[in-house]
């Protein structure tokens, strides 16, 4: 699950769209695949807020 996890954020970091990587998960719904989206968001806000 957590190799899944990374490779998903990872993907999502780099701009993939969510849709394909959806398909690569075998998510059926585009809410649960969002998840990693969402993670990465605040992963980078708290970056960001780090260095302020």
């Amino acid at each position: 699950h957590t190799m899944r996890h990374t490779f998903a954020a990872h993907l999502a970091e780099k701009g993939m769209p969510l849709v394909h990587i959806q398909d690569l998960l075998g998510h059926d719904t585009i809410g649960v695949t969002k998840v990693y989206a969402r993670l990465y968001e605040e992963a980078r806000k708290a970056k960001y807020d780090y260095y302020l």
